[in-house]
């Protein structure tokens, strides 16, 4: 086998292990992320709409991983490969990012609209990470005498471009909901808008400066 048909091999299975992780903590994640949406007071009724649309689609989501991580598994067969998972730092900051507000926001009616920016940045991340590892399937060579590469790139699009099917459609649905009234009916109550607008300004400039010294995933 060529050299370079054994670095793209491994790249692959490397961004595969990725993939795996990904699937497999969002599958108690999302489970987390459902309770914390379903939760709500009697004094945010404005509130309740938005939360069942999105506990909605994140529950559909949430029954669709165990299949998706079968499919993986799949992926890994069609390499010869033994199903194993690497860490993605920017999926466990996100979660992180999504505890730390449950612990310090006691504002129901913001609570919604940041569950939909989490959820979106989740799925930003899943579809990322689906397309690497299709265009990395894609671009596998086989092997010189065809042995170990031959067809698996193939199998491992097969494997997964369902997944990838159900992530976009996952992010549709939520990207409705972020445009639809049940949000702007929050945001027209919003106490952002009362907020001064030097703090909000410096909150942006926060994160901006985060963004720029982040780490990013290895």
């Amino acid at each position: 086998m060529s050299t370079t048909a054994t670095t793209a091999r491994d790249a692959l299975t490397a961004q595969l292990e990725r993939l795996y992780a990904i699937e497999r903590e969002l599958q108690s994640a999302l489970e987390t992320l459902s309770t914390d949406v379903s939760i709500d007071t009697l004094d945010e009724i404005r509130a309740l709409k938005c939360r069942e649309q999105l506990q909605y689609v994140i529950d559909q989501h949430r029954e669709e991983t165990e299949t998706h991580i079968d499919r993986i598994e799949r992926a890994f067969d069609a390499l010869g490969a033994e199903p194993k998972t690497r860490p993605v730092p920017v999926l466990d900051g996100l979660l992180a990012d999504k505890e730390a507000f449950n612990n310090v926001v006691l504002n129901d009616g913001l609570r919604p609209l940041f569950y939909i920016q989490t959820t979106l940045q989740l799925e930003a991340v899943e579809c990322t990470a689906y397309e690497t590892t299709m265009a990395l399937a894609s671009a596998l060579e086989d092997g010189e005498e065809g042995a170990e590469t031959a067809g698996a790139g193939d199998a491992v699009v097969d494997a997964l471009e369902h997944n990838y099917d159900d992530e976009r459609r996952m992010r549709t649905d939520v990207e409705e909901i972020a445009d639809g009234e049940a949000v702007e009916t929050l945001l027209a109550s919003s106490p952002i808008d009362d907020a001064p607008r030097e703090s909000l300004d410096h909150s942006r400039r926060e994160r901006s400066h985060g963004d720029r010294h982040g780490a990013t995933d290895p």
